[in-house]
Parts: C-alpha cells; structure tokens; sequence
C-alpha cells in the first residue's frame, strides 16, 4: 500500500491498479527507457495528483477508465519532473540519482518525451476531447511558466505576485486538473465540479509553498534532495521573499543588492531566511491558500468523498517531506 495514502484505503487501492497501469503504458523493450521508468516508478513517489483525481470522481459516477486517467496524469508529472531536472541540473530525485546523471542529459530528455508520448496515447483514447484539449492547454501552460523562471535564474528582482504566478503555472493548475477531470468525467453537477477545481487550485498552490518551504527548512534525507537547492539553482522562491520582507539588519538584503546574485554560502543564507521568518511567513501563506480550499470543500455534498478531500488538504499543510 503507498504510504502517503494509507489513512485513505480506498484509493491506495485504487492507486495500487494506477501504477500497474504506468508500468503496462510505458513499457519498453529498449533498455534505458526500461531501466528509466523503472526508476521513475519505484512506489515511493505519493501519486498525489492521480490519487485526487480519484478522489474528485467520488462526487460522480466512477468508472474503469478514471484509472487510466489517474494514470495519464502521473506520466505527465513524472515527464515533467525529467525535463525539469536536467534544466536545474538537479542531482537527485527521492533521493536516488535523477534520469540526466544516471542516463546522461540526452537520453534523459528523450525518456521525458517517451512518457508524454504514453500520457497522451492515454487521453486521446479515455478523456473527452474538451479535457484532452485542456490536458494540452495545461503543458503549454507548464512550459511557458518552466522559460519564465528560468528566465529569472539569479535575478535579484523579489516579487509576491511574480512568485504566485510562477507556482500557479508550476504545479497549481495540474491539481486542479486532477480534480476537474475526475469529476467531469464522472459526470458530476457542474457547480460541484467547479468547486473541486477551485480547491485542487488551492490545494496545488499551499502543497508547492510548503515544497519551497522544507527546501529551506525540512530534512534533506527526508524530502529526498539537499536542502537549498533552490537558492543554488538562482530559484528566488517565497521562504526568501518573506524573510526580505522582514531583514530588518540589512545583512540578507545585501546579498541580493546587484540586479543578479551569485550564491557563495548558501548554507548562510538558509540560515538568514530561517532567522529573519522566512519559514513562519511561508507557511502563513500555505495555510491561508489551504483555508481556502477547505472553504470550497465545505459546500461539496456532504459525505465520505468530501471529508477525504478536506483531510487530505490538511495533511499535505502539516507534511514534512
């Protein structure tokens, strides 16, 4: 059973068939996309987005092919974590050596295109044409968003509302895609539907705060990836904006007065955000985008379904990891 879904059976049940399915989508002969895949989807990631898309078919008339969604949208996350890992020349992913330094940058990007190719091969043949078009809207959108913020690598330019923006087209709108599209597909009154995906919006945008978060604060063991990779990388995220926000001794600002930075001692600025609130002043704005979604939340019919999505808001506002 996954883990993170244990206090949820239902759907860790159902995630168990979601990741048969990944396995049989995005089989290969050749060897390195295997071995790729494989690696990819050990069991330990949370399924997080196909687990709520699950959970949004609840409110309808579940059927068979929620599962091969469910799986469509993890092989586009997963594609989506590849490419993002060569970008950011990232070292690890879950704590084990990401595709590009196992494979080399080449293979790894070719492995990312592989697993879009099964993502859509998945939505043309179970999604409704009005939802695969928004599955492609979705990529455009998680692209442009990908050359904006690395347009901004080392940029000293520290702005909320650029920030939220970023996180938006990063990660929110794949959750409420999640949760758009399990429910529509199960045929779900509209007015619930658009509920769902308004907490799936919000929901996305505190879990990608709380990521930015632990990046500075959690357990590198735990989160799978060294802590201050952000700030290595030249990600401005919001643990610093806060904490500029509130450096009252000028000392952290300093490092950021030149149009671009460059990063000597990233072990003292983690320390500077830590000291400066940078964490506390994160978190509050995780908890107010996760009251909204419980908000939403309370006016979904009432039952099982309803009362897994608001535990489950609340869970991923306290995880550490």
């Amino acid at each position: 059973m996954n883990i993170f879904w244990q206090e949820f059976p239902v759907i860790a049940e159902a995630l168990e068939k979601v990741s048969g399915i990944i396995q049989d989508i995005c089989a290969s002969q050749n060897p390195i996309i295997a071995e790729g895949v494989s690696a990819l989807f050990d069991g330990k990631g949370k399924l997080l987005r196909p687990g709520m898309l699950l959970l949004a078919a609840n409110f309808g008339k579940k059927q068979d092919k929620h599962l091969k969604l469910a799986a469509c949208l993890e092989i586009l996350h997963m594609a989506t974590l590849v490419h993002d890992d060569v970008i950011d020349d990232s070292p690890l992913r879950r704590g084990v050596p990401a595709a590009h330094v196992r494979f080399g940058k080449r293979d790894a990007v070719l492995i990312g295109d592989y697993l879009l190719s099964r993502c859509f091969l998945l939505a043309a043949e179970y999604t409704s044409a009005v939802n695969a078009v928004n599955l492609g809207k979705l990529l455009s959108r998680m692209c442009a968003m990908e050359i904006e913020q690395n347009a901004d690598r080392f940029s000293s330019v520290m702005n909320l509302r650029r920030y939220l923006k970023k996180i938006m087209g990063k990660s929110a709108i794949l959750f409420s895609l999640a949760c758009h599209v399990g429910s529509s597909e199960a045929k779900a009154p509209k007015n619930v539907t658009e509920k769902l995906r308004r907490a799936g919006y919000d929901i996305g945008m505190a879990f990608q705060i709380i990521d930015d978060m632990l990046d500075y604060s959690g357990n590198a063991d735990a989160v799978g990836k060294p802590l201050g990779n952000d700030i290595k990388e030249g990600f401005v995220t919001l643990p610093l904006i806060c904490a500029m926000m509130q450096d009252v001794s000028g000392i952290l600002r300093s490092f950021f007065s030149k149009p671009s930075f460059t990063v000597d001692d990233p072990e003292l600025i983690i320390k500077l955000v830590c000291e400066n609130g940078g964490i506390e002043g994160a978190r509050a704005y995780a908890e107010i985008y996760t009251n909204r979604a419980i908000r939403e939340i309370a006016q979904l019919p009432n039952g099982e379904a309803r009362d897994m999505l608001e535990k489950l808001a609340l869970k991923l506002l306290r995880r550490d990891r």
